[in-house]
């Protein structure tokens, strides 16, 4: 940094060195009044946040913006943070008021939790960790439908599956239907009701055929 550079005012925000090529990013230290605005540009999400809300807790950012250590600008003057801003308005919102809601999906706290680690913001990181901890895994039901496709493969189902399912087997000559009930004990709200209803008509070695009907309530 020159001497000329030095001698600035540090009341005001300094304004990035011209580069004759725009897209080029140029390095200076920032430090300015605690009401001073400045301009950030976080991985593509842009800000518009005092000096002093950035300063405002020992961290990452007051060294960024107190002199302390050099930040990137473009041409227009935006500060350019290699981060995802997706969770930066949520620290921003920390810094000025001491608190933030947090997001209520895990992967949403875990993002911000690794935010809150880089910018080194001890205090939402602890808010971070113990939402993280009270909160249970999230659980994403998934049905599987089995389709069989010989009365060999029924038989093993029935077979694997006897504890599990209710399975009445109605025959009329040489036809053979099987209707299997399965039950989900954390969400009975489609109970009683036919969710889904498969047929799957198979030839059998008699040239007769097997038909499936596979009921889920």
């Amino acid at each position: 940094m020159s001497a000329e550079a030095g001698r600035e005012n540090a009341m005001s925000l300094r304004t990035p060195p011209t580069s004759t090529n725009t897209g080029q990013a140029a390095s200076v230290k920032i430090k300015g009044a605690p009401s001073k605005y400045v301009k950030l540009n976080v991985g593509g999400t842009l800000f518009y946040t005092t000096i002093g809300t950035l300063t405002k807790l020992d961290n990452m950012l007051r060294a960024m913006f107190s002199g302390r250590m050099e930040v990137l600008t473009d041409s227009e003057g935006w500060i350019l943070i290699d981060r995802n801003g997706k969770h930066f308005g949520t620290i921003l919102n920390f810094l000025r008021d001491g608190k933030s809601i947090l997001p209520r999906s895990r992967q949403d706290l875990e993002e911000l939790q690794a935010e809150a680690k880089y910018y080194l913001v001890s205090e939402l990181l602890e808010k971070c960790q113990k939402a993280l901890k009270l909160k249970k895994d999230e659980f994403f039901p998934v049905c599987r439908i089995p389709v069989i496709t010989s009365p060999r493969e029924s038989k093993a189902f029935s077979c694997q599956n006897e504890k599990a399912f209710g399975e009445t087997l109605v025959q009329q000559g040489k036809q053979q239907v099987f209707i299997h009930k399965v039950e989900f004990p954390e969400a009975r709200i489609l109970e009683e009701t036919l969710n889904v209803l498969l047929y799957e008509e198979v030839e059998s070695e008699s040239d007769d055929f097997v038909l499936i009907l596979t009921l889920l309530v």
